[in-house]
């Protein structure tokens, strides 16, 4: 049936609607479209020079900035090769240069929007508007929104409303110190990679590691100190399940959550993998939730009521757990405390564990709760010091007395019982009355040569507190605490909490005893160090290949610079959806820039192309985009179209809608909370890059080639096919001196007023 009726439809649709409508924008709507876009990169490519001293206006910020970062970096390397001396010799202007260039970065963006006028406050309505339902929708989700966020958000349209109507009621002029559209439009991007970094900082969204996903089974583990009985661990059970039902009669939302719970006593170890220690003093309830379509809250929700709900069972360690989508990566917070003295190692765990539980109930550490940790030094033991003096007056050996009291608590095999196949022993050991307590095991005798020799006539018997089990890494005795991050809190910005609170108490562990912080956080560092290098290597292989391509290193040097500046997008689209920047997003960079380098690559290459077979620059460029910019908007446009089910978690049930009549739209899913960072990075992203790409690339293409004709000019090497570098963006020479056309008139530098034709 869905064979039968899609293939049909879809014949139809294309023949009567999509290439219809697809005919009609050839025709009409892509010329137009490249028109308006011709004339738009023209203007930019605008510039005059006419003005005194414009050369310097127009290139002090960005020059300054660049050569400051150009001594910055050379002051590192010398640093590091000569000392820190000889390094602040260049880091010194360095810093200098890079504050002045910077400063005049943001000068020439308040420039632009106060030049810019009524333009400039219909430019910031739209984006107060944009925002603004970008806000609303994401407030009306389940995810987290901050009102500082908010605020620093809004801020942003405020501002440029602001600029753009002084602008308009004082603003005579055509410029203030700018005169070149091409620095305008470099200086305005600048500002705003260097704006949307100080706007994360201000509303940051925070690092994950793996983003955290609504969980499918909730686990919940119940610890007693060791030496409890299993009717003790039972009772524990039956209370929380107790607290449960009461939840789940009281809440109707959680109980509509939950398919059905399970309790185990008695239990240890890894539920999924196995391992471990089982014990009598432990308990976990395994609750399994309902499909994430058919939820009545988000399970985040249901798991902070059960967290709730259990809270405060005495004499008990309650921690919760959920199946991740990624790999395990341990606790956010995991403190690991070594040295050489194992007792100094408990002293400083506990009296960790005990601030850190402290800071959790009093939300001194917000977003900290389960915290725990790995030490069993509650133990009861059996301890029997022997007297070897008294015991040697008896003849007695200490193999003699261990074997007697093992024999009476734990028993002795006295034989085998058989029965067919099967075989049994038969253990023979003290009755439950008389090993029950310590004054019964005190009237134990020993049977040596036919006396009965008191136990207590040579052993002293006591019950003190042993070690459950020892942790060593690298040979060395260690104890862990750790802790987890409640719902709605990420799991480095718990750790920097705790990392804050601990501060002071660092100060005062001895010497030769350290706190490492290992879990999450040392997995993730190594983690993001590892695609750090990753990119870095990217880039440098594809920079090495462009260069090959097209001998030269000004164009790949735009189209990696082109790359760097797509981190605008990223950004903004992390702050207005509020996304964490997590190990996805990162791939999700990664995955960009190969696409923003293929849409350069190939704006880049026609542009040399035409300019090969003598076009002049100035046409080259306007050439090259427009006929290029039907291919970067598909790509752009069908990468964007293709990540929105992804992103967003669109599902539709085309079978159903069919079969049915029942499409069952859903939007968000399991799959969404964890591919969607990626493919927010790369739809922000790469919607920005296609502006790069259509705008920015060209007119870096024809800032380097003029400063490349300008040294040509000066070192005397400039050729016939870099003659037009120094000419403005109208076809005037810059310096204003009058030309000669091809049919020998002579036309003004600047004014465009012709001239009597000139004579030889």
């Amino acid at each position: 049936v869905v064979l039968g009726v899609s293939i049909p439809t879809l014949m139809i649709l294309h023949r009567r609607v999509f290439k219809p409508i697809g005919d009609r924008f050839v025709a009409t709507g892509l010329p137009r479209l490249m028109s308006r876009y011709r004339a738009f990169l023209e203007w930019m490519l605008h510039r005059d020079y006419s003005a005194k001293r414009s050369m310097l206006r127009n290139t002090f910020a960005l020059g300054s900035f660049t050569l400051g970062v150009l001594l910055l970096t050379l002051g590192a390397i010398v640093g590091a090769l000569a000392g820190d001396l000889a390094g602040q010799i260049l880091l010194v202007p360095g810093g200098l240069f890079a504050a002045a260039g910077l400063l005049g970065i943001f000068a020439h963006v308040f420039e632009i929007i106060y030049i810019g006028g009524k333009t400039s406050v219909k430019a910031g309505i739209y984006l107060a508007v944009g925002i603004g339902l970008l806000l609303g929708i994401i407030q009306l989700s389940p995810r987290h929104l901050e009102p500082r966020a908010v605020v620093v958000l809004m801020s942003v349209p405020a501002l440029v409303i602001l600029a753009g109507f002084l602008g308009s009621l004082f603003n005579k002029r055509a410029h203030l110190i700018l005169t070149d559209n091409r620095a305008r439009l470099l200086n305005g991007v600048m500002g705003a990679l260097f704006g949307i970094i100080f706007l994360f900082a201000l509303a940051p969204t925070g690092v994950v590691f793996f983003p955290t996903t609504d969980p499918n089974q909730i686990v919940v583990e119940f610890k007693s100190p060791i030496g409890t009985n299993i009717e003790t661990s039972n009772g524990i059970a039956e209370e929380a399940q107790r607290r449960i039902d009461a939840l789940l009669h009281e809440n109707p939302m959680s109980r509509m959550n939950v398919k059905n719970f399970l309790t185990n006593v008695g239990v240890g170890g890894d539920m999924m993998f196995g391992g471990g220690a089982s014990g009598p003093e432990n308990a976990r309830l395994t609750l399994n939730l309902v499909d994430y379509e058919d939820r009545a809250e988000k399970s985040t929700i249901t798991m902070s009521n059960l967290r709730d709900q259990l809270k405060g069972i005495p004499g008990t360690e309650v921690t919760f757990s959920q199946d991740q989508s990624g790999p395990p990566t341990g606790d956010p917070v995991n403190i690991e405390i070594s040295g050489e003295d194992f007792d100094t190692i408990v002293r400083i765990a506990r009296e960790i564990k005990t601030m850190l539980v402290d800071a959790s109930e009093t939300g001194v550490v917000p977003g900290l709760v389960d915290v725990n940790d790995n030490l069993n030094t509650g133990r009861p033991e059996l301890q029997v010091d022997i007297d070897r003096e008294r015991a040697a007056q008896y003849g007695l050996s200490t193999s003699l007395i261990a074997t007697t009291i093992r024999s009476a608590i734990n028993g002795a095999e006295a034989g085998k019982y058989r029965t067919g196949k099967d075989e049994y022993d038969i253990m023979v050991r003290l009755g439950e009355d008389d090993r029950s307590s310590l004054e019964s095991l005190r009237n134990l005798t020993i049977l040596h040569e036919g006396r009965q020799i008191p136990l207590v006539a040579v052993a002293d018997m006591r019950i003190r507190g042993g070690l459950g089990t020892v942790t060593r890494l690298d040979l060395s005795r260690v104890a862990t605490v750790s802790g987890k991050a409640a719902e709605g809190f990420a799991g480095p910005e718990v750790l920097a909490g705790v990392r804050a609170f601990m501060a002071d108490y660092e100060k005062t562990v001895p010497d030769g005893y350290t706190l490492t912080y290992t879990g999450e956080n040392e997995e993730q560092n190594e983690s993001f160090t590892f695609l750090t290098y990753v990119l870095l290597i990217g880039v440098a292989l594809i920079f090495m290949i462009m260069v090959a391509q097209f001998n030269s290193v000004s164009a790949p040097f735009i189209i990696m610079v082109a790359v760097g500046l797509s981190l605008i997008g990223v950004l903004l689209g992390l702050i207005v959806t509020r996304t964490p920047f997590g190990l996805m997003t990162f791939i999700g960079v990664i995955s960009l820039a190969g696409i923003v380098v293929n849409n350069g690559i190939v704006l880049i290459d026609y542009t040399m192309k035409l300019r090969e077979r003598g076009i002049a620059k100035k046409e080259a460029i306007l050439d090259a985009g427009a006929t290029r910019l039907r291919p970067v908007l598909l790509t752009a446009l069908t990468t964007v179209i293709g990540l929105v089910p992804l992103t967003f978690g669109l599902n539709v049930d085309f079978v159903g809608l069919l079969t049915d009549f029942a499409p069952n739209f859903q939007f968000g899913s399991q799959n969404t909370q964890f591919w969607g960072p990626m493919g927010v990075s790369i739809i922000s992203g790469l919607t920005f890059a296609t502006f790069l790409t259509l705008v920015i690339v060209p007119v870096m293409y024809s800032v380097f080639d003029s400063i490349s004709g300008r040294f040509g000019e000066i070192f005397g090497t400039s050729s016939e096919a870099e003659a037009d570098v120094l000419e403005g963006g109208d076809g005037a020479p810059a310096d204003g001196m009058p030309r000669l056309d091809g049919n020998g008139a002579a036309h003004a530098g600047r004014d465009g007023a012709k001239m009597k034709p000139a004579t030889t």
